[in-house]
């Protein structure tokens, strides 16, 4: 039985392989699932490598942990290439970039990924989706550079969705950036209804709450932004409508794009 996240009282009863210790490869399709804390000190390499299609990995509440490694790791916490990939329910704490999913049809739901150090939570493959987790206090890396941006969420999938997360905590290195929800290469994309905030301004480099980056078609809808220095921005020809969003000390509230109704101010 796994649990569903935040919700134990709800169980899915499903036949499933418990992953027992990290760093761990799961090569077959199939329902995966964490039955306690797991945590592992490599410096590089992947805490979960996902090497098939059609996997559900249900983190059933319980974290994957990297912190041992140091604010130096290069280590992703759950890497996949294959698609049909869904990842969900628990934490994910620690590492340099905390779920790096490249396959079509990835899905990140339920998930805290929190103290990662450059990226919370990346998906790259066509129709992606990223709804309902919370991205908490990403940065301070110090990999081979003194310059490591911060971004909560990365999209460079077409037709992928962002929907009902939350972003806080961002810290970059050096004179480097950060960015609450990044989308590149995500044409007929949609992101909508986010919350995203940012305490604490890098003192070198820009904040940017939505950016997107030199891609057509990007809807991006009812999200609230705080204390950037550009809420929303198309940048490099990217084009999209935005609409009934909400910047809050932001220095710019909207930047390019298509202004659609109901955006404050």
């Amino acid at each position: 039985t796994c649990l569903l996240f935040n919700t134990p009282a709800q169980a899915e009863t499903v036949n499933f392989t418990p992953i027992t210790s990290l760093p761990w490869v799961i090569d077959t399709q199939g329902v995966f699932c964490l039955e306690a804390n797991l945590g592992t000190d490599i410096p590089s390499g992947n805490a979960i490598s996902i090497e098939a299609n059609n996997v559900v990995l249900d983190l059933n509440g319980w974290k994957v942990g990297g912190q041992a490694a140091g604010l130096g790791s290069e280590a992703r916490g759950i890497f996949s290439s294959y698609n049909n990939v869904t990842v969900k329910n628990g934490i994910v704490r620690g590492f340099f970039k905390g779920i790096y999913l490249t396959g079509r049809g990835a899905t990140v739901k339920s998930v805290l990924a929190d103290q990662n150090l450059s990226e919370g939570i990346q998906v790259e493959g066509q129709g992606s989706t990223v709804i309902g987790n919370k991205v908490v206090d990403t940065g301070n890396s110090t990999k081979s550079s003194s310059n490591w941006p911060a971004t909560g969420i990365y999209v460079d999938g077409s037709e992928s969705l962002v929907k009902n997360n939350t972003v806080s905590g961002l810290t970059a290195t050096g004179n480097s950036d950060e960015v609450g929800i990044y989308v590149s290469s995500g044409v007929y994309s949609s992101i909508l209804s986010n919350t995203i905030s940012d305490a604490a301004r890098p003192s070198v480099g820009s904040s940017w709450g939505i950016f997107i980056d030199g891609t057509p078609s990007v809807a991006v809808i009812g999200n609230t932004l705080h204390n950037f220095d550009v809420g929303i921005v198309y940048d490099g020809g990217a084009t999209g409508t935005y609409a009934r969003n909400t910047a809050i000390s932001c220095d710019t509230s909207y930047s390019n794009g298509t202004a659609g109704p109901g955006n404050h101010p």
